[in-house]
């Protein structure tokens, strides 16, 4: 998720007329969102639209201060601008990034290199572009995710800080620049959300598409554009509403908020959909969520302005820094008991309570400004000299542990030993050149063999299983957990060939299929699929069950990942698939390895030894009882 929501100083509103209370609720729900999804609740599959929220009530904010701004001067105090945002964002980070540190090296070291890895592109705010170009082995990044994975829309929201005000000043150099300026953001906003579109790739890894400034900004502009279109909030235009348009106003404000919801319970994170579309859609609907929040009497605006919310709102930056470092420790990532969700949220408000106490509240308001002008200051009472003696005594305590923080913090990265969730890094990526090449040699043994096998020649002795199985020409097409079993299969399947790769998603296995049929001339028994991991199956069954024909046996194997929200829904697809198609059938690995530890490696997806032989004699279980019959 994720996405942070600076807390707006109500000064800044204070010069547009008034504070948008409602505003603090819609950010608390969003946030709630984001918490929701990474704890794997089931109403909230989509709960990464949160992020989307956070985005367009963040692009409304900034604007409606910079156009204020620009109003009244004609140009931004750029300094004084990025400062607060630098002042809002950084320290809070910081305290969390050390924490990580800590609490890695001290008891999970796999965390812990993963922090390491991502701490600068975590402080410096690029972190959406070292997630999508960092040259990082699939087998390094394997296991639990990077706890600073989330940084990604604090990173998009600061590139966006960082450029957007540049726009607006050279646009103001125009007479009519609110015009020029409103129509820009509206007409980038859909460039990105076009970008979106048609970059998204369902065959390969979304990252490009979910991680890019590029083509996830139009929601911070979308925001920006409202700013523009709901002007300065003065009394003049608000003598201007009608009953019946707050009404309007109120019931489109509602039906946002609805569509919202109801995406964030029904709408899969990973859809194709959130990407060609969804995205743009919760944008929207935040869009009329805020308009309608603009009039301060609606009944919009006073649900959403309620205590609980607006507490839950000051902490928002806050629980969305710690909950997900808070899960990945307590938990792992993995979908765990009530009980043990219930403990990470009361954690996590602890934390935002304590960061927004002590860390972001007394930063923001400029105690380091303020601190420094008193002790350098020239006091004139006996009273005025006992604070700046005071002051300068916790000015020492503060620096003081600040800096051992950072001398900790620094040789924990120095001398504390890294760890992998996957050892022997250079063997599984040797294994995979190894698969590729058998799998090439076993397709060019097919082509110059015609020899009937077992399964094929309808002998009428029967068979022992190995020796059935031994004559099956079946096509397992795979990634890396197939992939670790390749030297198992091809024991009990050496007529057979193993496609696999690393990272393969599932919409590949069309053309790999179709490869083998038209280029390789491929007209075995049967087709393994051994994909899921990666990401959603995006109905690449239906597509290729009807390219096998009804004669051609599919064998469909579940998946176990259980750091991925997609775990559950393949699985589930796969289950009902296998029930309502003839001659397909299930390998169900997810059942076979529960509670089975010891088959899987430190990130537990990938095989041991006891597990690749246990996911093969799944395979062999099946087809033995399919073949048997025919």
């Amino acid at each position: 998720m994720d996405g942070e929501q600076m807390r707006t100083d109500k000064k800044s509103y204070s010069k547009q007329g008034q504070y948008i209370t409602g505003i603090d609720g819609l950010r608390a729900i969003a946030v709630l969102m984001v918490l929701a999804y990474h704890l794997q609740f089931p109403f909230a599959k989509g709960g990464l639209l949160g992020v989307t929220v956070f985005f367009v009530i963040s692009g409304f904010l900034i604007t409606r201060i910079l156009v204020s701004e620009l109003g009244s001067t004609r140009t931004i105090d750029l300094k004084k601008f990025w400062v607060r945002r630098i002042r809002r964002l950084l320290p809070a980070v910081l305290v969390m990034v050390s924490f990580l540190i800590f609490a890695g090296a001290v008891w999970n070291r796999v965390l812990f290199t993963k922090t390491c890895s991502d701490l600068l592109s975590a402080i410096f705010c690029y972190n959406n572009w070292h997630q999508i170009f960092r040259n990082v082995s699939y087998f390094e990044n394997a296991g639990m995710p990077s706890p600073l994975t989330h940084c990604w829309s604090l990173s998009v929201e600061a590139q966006f800080y960082l450029v957007y005000p540049l726009l607006l000043i050279f646009f103001a150099k125009f007479p009519d620049w609110r015009k020029r300026s409103a129509c820009t953001t509206l007409l980038l906003a859909i460039l990105s959300m076009g970008a979106m579109w048609v970059l998204f790739d369902p065959s390969h890894d979304p990252s490009r598409v979910y991680y890019g400034t590029d083509t996830r900004v139009f929601s911070l502009l979308f925001g920006a554009f409202l700013a523009f279109a709901a002007g300065d909030g003065s009394a003049k235009r608000k003598q201007k509403r009608t009953p019946a348009s707050c009404l309007f106003r109120d019931a489109a404000g509602i039906a946002g908020l609805l569509v919202i919801l109801y995406m964030t319970a029904r709408t899969d994170g990973y859809s194709s959909f959130l990407y060609r579309g969804g995205q743009g859609l919760v944008s929207v609907c935040t869009v009329l969520v805020i308009g309608s929040l603009l009039n301060t009497d609606g009944i919009l605006s006073r649900l959403l302005s309620a205590a609980p919310l607006k507490w839950i709102s000051d902490r928002s930056y806050g629980i969305y820094l710690w909950h997900y470092p808070v899960i990945l420790l307590i938990s792992g990532g993995k979908k765990a008991p009530l009980w043990v969700s219930i403990l990470e949220i009361l954690l996590t408000i602890l934390l935002s309570a304590l960061s927004y106490r002590f860390i972001e509240t007394p930063i923001r308001h400029g105690i380091i400004g303020k601190s420094i002008a008193v002790i350098r200051g020239e006091p004139e009472t006996k009273r005025e000299r006992r604070k700046q003696i005071r002051t300068l005594k916790r000015s020492i305590r503060a620096v003081s542990a600040a800096f051992v923080i950072a001398a900790g913090v620094l040789l924990c990265i120095l001398f504390v030993p890294r760890e992998n969730a996957l050892e022997h890094i250079e063997e599984l990526e040797q294994q995979e050149e190894k698969a590729k090449e058998i799998a090439r040699r076993k397709t060019l043994e097919w082509k110059e063999s015609a020899k009937p096998n077992p399964a094929q020649a309808g002998v009428e002795t029967a068979l022992a299983d190995e020796e059935l199985l031994s004559g099956l020409r079946l096509l397992l097409i795979g990634d890396s957990v197939a992939m670790g079993a390749t030297d198992e299969f091809y024991s009990a399947f050496p007529s057979s060939i193993s496609d696999v790769a690393v990272g393969r998603q599932t919409t590949e296995i069309i053309g790999i299929y179709d490869t083998y049929v038209n280029v390789h001339g491929w007209n075995g028994d049967g087709v393994i699929f051994a994909l899921g991991a990666n990401g959603l199956l995006y109905h690449s069954l239906d597509t290729l069950r009807d390219m096998l024909g009804p004669d051609r046996p599919l064998f469909l194997v579940t998946v176990r990942v259980p750091y991925v929200s997609w775990e559950g829904p393949n699985n589930e697809e796969i289950y009902a698939f296998t029930k309502a198609r003839e001659n397909t059938y299930l390998v169900d690995w997810y059942k076979i390895s529960e509670g089975h530890g010891e088959y899987f490696a430190g990130d537990g997806i990938h095989l041991t030894y006891e597990g690749c032989q246990a996911y093969v004699n799944g395979i062999k279980e099946a087809a033995a009882e399919v073949y048997r019959n025919q």
